[in-house]
């Protein structure tokens, strides 16, 4: 297994000790932390994974499947985590992504039905989407943590701008999944 995979396959196990770590612990300042740490570490080898495997030419079919899983997995994850905290009040923005991503998990099932090489892959939309979402995310966490601890003007503005950002990501989620469903459209041919 090469480097970019396992660091795909470190962004699943930081989904399951993300979620064993808020279930047992629940929203403790200390543990919020930790959990924002991890989210932010699991980003990050989202970017090295990929420019890892293009520079040194470890493309996959595995990565090209599992690291799109993966990120969607972690964003989920912490979705849930952040709803379930009153961070995020509404859920039917984690229904929104939910769908999404799994049309587009779909989408590319469906790409790969006649052509085994024929993956998918995120265009520029589909980058800005996961660059806004871990940003707005990564923001709301630590924003759940510091709450504990500070509460003042600057964290309420920190919080409506994490929002805003939230909300921007979530304009392209629904657009870039507009954009792939469009361009993959021939794949959903009834015969």
């Amino acid at each position: 297994m090469n480097l970019p995979n396992k660091l795909t396959l470190s962004r699943l196990l930081a989904v399951v000790v993300i979620t064993i770590l808020y279930f047992v612990f629940g929203s403790v300042t200390w543990n919020l932390f930790v959990i924002f740490s991890l989210f932010v570490l699991a980003s990050i080898t989202d970017y090295f994974d990929g420019k890892i495997a293009r520079k040194n030419n470890m493309i996959t079919g595995f990565g090209k499947l599992a690291d799109p899983l993966a990120d969607k997995m972690l964003v989920i994850t912490v979705l849930i985590i952040l709803i379930d905290m009153g961070i995020i009040p509404y859920i039917w923005l984690l229904i929104i992504v939910v769908f999404r991503e799994l049309m587009v998990s779909g989408i590319r099932l469906v790409a790969l039905e006649g052509d085994r090489e024929n993956v998918i892959s995120a265009d520029i939309l589909g980058k800005a989407k996961t660059m806004t979402q871990m940003v707005s995310i990564s923001m709301l966490l630590l924003y759940s943590a510091l709450a504990t601890l500070i509460e003042n003007d600057f964290m309420k503005v920190f919080y409506y701008v994490s929002i805003v950002i939230f909300y921007i990501s979530m304009v392209l989620l629904v657009v870039s999944g507009i954009e792939i469903f469009i361009k993959n459209r021939k794949n959903f041919k009834l015969k």
